[in-house]
This record gives structure tokens, sequence and C-alpha cells, in this order.
């Protein structure tokens, strides 16, 4: 029969807890087979050596004899915030054992009891490890903000890798997108082999036109492509040889329901997302490094068990005489370590429909400030990039008291998002006046704007759906701009 160490109830003996012998992974979890997990004795040195050997190798120069030699430098890696991922969680254990006791509960089935809390505590170390995997996944970083830890661990990824947009609607040219994406990889030295998104989002490049052209021709438009044809087009036709999906979900403590604790699930990874990765030969994208949290410092402290043997989390049991508690604490120092900033390219998905970002010539009447827009241009033609036309001269009239006399460009959007977006700004730029307008809520507001160099400006639609934009610009170069 198990005995609790020094007769203290629920007082689990060290040894017990080593074998218990805890591990991170968990049965079909897409993302452990891209970031494996490492116990080190130092998270800061590991993640330095792991930029070292993965990033591109930096080329060294020729040099003349008796000339001195060229100064390197050390891959940057953000070590001021990765030693502070501490993990922990807690449980007072005292008052629920003597209810069992006095129920009758043996104290075998007790010793089982407490085992069990702590397997339950570390696991919540871990899925807040899993967590925080597909954070970096979804963002390019890992933001913490809980429990006085205010932080962002930078990985280095470039803006322009995490704020792509990518179209999946039914008519949208799904493969050109794709393509495109891979290219801008490629020119810095990355291949991409793999994917990681939601079903919702590969159902709908399943559903897509262009897709289902491409995979059974024009006749089969309109029939759901197969999963297992889809994952072998985009392995054949653009080396995405990993389509990763990840609709898990993990708890989170929500509001009490009739005075009784609630959970609400919560996604691991966004299901509106598409991360495209670039793996090493291993097949992983990054590690989860874990090190010793602080208890591990005072495990030898009278009345304190601990055991790091998890080999991640560590389990420490204390007691506190007045009042009598018996507390089981998990804990553990995690990062996920991303080897490559340009082995990830994120991209959000828009289901709206089409090209969305759409502008139109406003109508000959229309009244602009006691001018026609007639008055302005004539012969303007929107193209898919570009917008040509005649601009006239303004001398006279409120726009040039206002503004200036000059060239006048005067357009409206006419996309879609109009009830959808929860900004639509528009205009020209760079602006010579204040810059973009918001043309929501009064979508039949006209975006007018001085043309100061047509060369150098472009015309811009921005759509802000809150969780993602839609961006496009239009050359003006071909506009004709009259001086008199």
């Amino acid at each position: 029969m198990p005995k609790f160490e020094d007769n203290i109830l629920g007082f689990i003996p060290k040894d017990e807890w080593l074998d218990v012998g805890f591990d991170v992974s968990r049965p079909n979890d897409p993302i452990d087979g891209l970031f494996g997990d490492i116990r080190t004795a130092n998270l800061v040195a590991k993640w330095e050596a792991i930029a070292s050997e993965y990033n591109v190798p930096l080329m060294a120069q020729f040099h003349g004899f008796d000339t001195e030699s060229q100064k390197t430098f050390r891959i940057p890696v953000d070590t001021k915030n990765i030693e502070k991922g501490l993990i922990k969680v807690k449980i007072n254990q005292s008052e629920r054992m003597r209810a069992l006791l006095r129920a009758g509960v043996q104290n075998d089935e007790l010793y089982d009891y407490v085992l069990n809390d702590g397997i339950r505590l570390a696991d919540q170390v871990v899925t807040r490890s899993k967590v925080a995997k597909n954070e970096l996944l979804a963002t390019g970083k890992v933001t913490i903000k809980e429990n006085g830890l205010d932080l962002t661990v930078d990985y280095g990824v470039p803006a322009s890798n995490t704020s792509i947009t990518i179209n999946v609607a039914k008519d949208a040219d799904i493969p050109g997108q794709i393509e495109g994406i891979i290219a801008k990889a490629l020119e810095k030295g990355v291949t991409l082999n793999g994917l990681v998104t939601s079903r919702k989002m590969l159902n709908a490049i399943r559903d897509n036109v262009a897709v289902q052209k491409a995979i059974n021709g024009t006749a089969m438009v309109g029939v759901l492509v197969s999963r297992a044809a889809l994952e072998n087009y985009l392995s054949t036709e653009f080396g995405l040889n990993a389509v990763v999906i990840n609709d898990q979900t993990y708890g989170i403590p929500g509001e009490e329901v009739d005075g009784r604790p609630h959970v609400v699930a919560k996604r691991y990874y966004p299901e509106d997302k598409i991360s495209f990765f670039a793996t090493n030969p291993g097949g992983k994208l990054g590690d989860g490094l874990w090190g010793d949290p602080p208890e591990t410092d005072v495990a030898n402290l009278i009345d304190v068990n601990g055991s790091s043997e998890s080999p991640y989390v560590y389990i420490t049991q204390w007691s506190e005489k007045d009042p009598a508690v018996l507390w089981t604490k998990a804990s553990a120092l995690f990062m996920p370590v991303l080897y490559v900033p340009d082995s990830l390219w994120i991209a959000t998905g828009n289901f709206v429909g089409g090209s969305d970002l759409t502008v139109s010539p406003l109508p000959n009447t229309v009244d602009l400030w006691g001018q026609t827009s007639d008055d302005l241009q004539t012969g303007i033609f929107v193209g898919e990039d570009k917008i040509v036309g005649t601009l006239k001269y303004v001398s006279t009239g409120t726009l040039a008291t206002d503004w200036g006399a000059g060239n006048f460009l005067a357009l409206k959007y006419s996309g879609s998002a109009l009830t959808t977006a929860k900004h639509i700004y528009a205009g020209v730029d760079p602006s010579a006046g204040t810059g973009l307008m918001d043309i929501l809520p009064d979508p039949d507001k006209a975006t007018v704007t001085k043309i100061t160099s047509k060369d150098a400006q472009k015309f811009k639609v921005i759509i802000d759906y809150g969780a993602y934009t839609e961006v496009k610009e239009y050359d003006l170069s071909g506009l004709t701009c009259n001086n008199a």
C-alpha cells in the first residue's frame, strides 16, 4: 500500500513523482510534427545555436594577402523575452481529500487521486505550450498578456510575410495566389513545402472553380474536389507536400453557470488562416524549448517535494500548517522557436467573393461641390490595375478655392464589401491633402483627389474587414493632365 511522505495527507514521495513520467506529446496532435520538444539547461544559448545552424549561410569574401579579415556578425534573436515564459498552475487538495476520507475513500485511492491531479496540472501546462506554438504559426509572434506578464516574443518574421490576404471565394484565382506566395518566398531563398490551415479554409479551396478546373477539368466544375485529389495537386504543382489540418480545441475558464465553473472551448489555430512553411530535412519548422522553472532552486527545502523527470513539466508539492493546506503545482519554462524567419508565410482568408477591390468613374452629372464630374474629367476608364483618361484643368470653383487650381480625379467605390466591411479607405496615395478617405458609412460618397505627380502616385483602396484587410493599387501614369 502506498504511503504518504512524513504521514502528511496527500504528500507524495519524490520517487513516486519520478515514476509518473509525464510527456508533452498527445495522440494525433498535428503541430507536434512541426515543432518537436527539447529540454535544455539554457534556453537562450539553445535558441542562439538554432538560429546559427538554420539561417541562410552568410558568405565570406576573398581577401588579398596581408589584408585585414572581414568582420561577421551573429544572427540576432529575441533573448530578452525567451527566458520569461514561465507556465504554472496549482491546486489546493486538502479540503477535497478530507471530504473523500469522510466519505470512506481508502488510502490507496486517495494516493491515486493526488497523482492524477498532478498529471492533470501538467497537462494544463502542456496545453499552454501548444497554444503558444499555434500562435507562432498563425501570427509569426508569441504574445503573452496574463498574470502580470506582458511581453511579445519577436522571431524576426517580416511583416510582408504575415500580412498576406488570400481570396478563397468560389470565383477567385486561388492557384495564381498560391503561386505568387511561393514565388515571393523563392526570392528570399526559401522553398515552401507545406501548409497549415483549417477544414473550413481547405473546403473553400476544394469548392473553388479554378481549382476544380485545374484538377478535374471544366466538365467537373461545381463538383467538390476530394481532399486526396487536392493534396496531390498541391504537391505536384506547387511542391506543398504536407497539408496539416488543425481544428483541435482547448478550454479556458468562463463565467460560472448556475454557480458552477464553466469551460469555454477555443481553437488552437484560427479558422481563417493559412500558414505556408518550409521545414528542415527532418520535417521540422522549429522546436519547443523547455527549461527549469524557479521551483528547481527550492526543491530541497523542508516540506517541498518535486520531480523534473517529466522531463518537461516540474511537479512540486508543499504544505502550509496554518491553515493546514496541501498544494500541488505544475510548472515549466517554455518557449517555441522558429528555425528560419522567412520559412513562415501567413495568409488570412477572404471568403467575401471575387476581387472586391473595384472602383469606377462617377457619372458625368454628379454634383461635386458646385461642379460636375464632367467638369473634371473625360473618358476615364478603371482597369484591373490602372486608371486612364483625361483630367481637365480646374482654375475656378470650390475645389480650386479649397485645394488650389489643378487636375482632380473623381471616382466611386462599387464593390460588394459596402455591406460587409468595417471601413473602406480610398484615394490617391501619396495625397496632396489629408490622405485616404473612409467612404463608409456613406457608400455614395465620391473620392475626389488632386493629382500632383501622376507618375509617382497610385489610387489606393483599402478594405478593412476587422480580422483582415485587402489592399489594391491602381497605376495613374496613363492619365492625361491638362495644365490650362
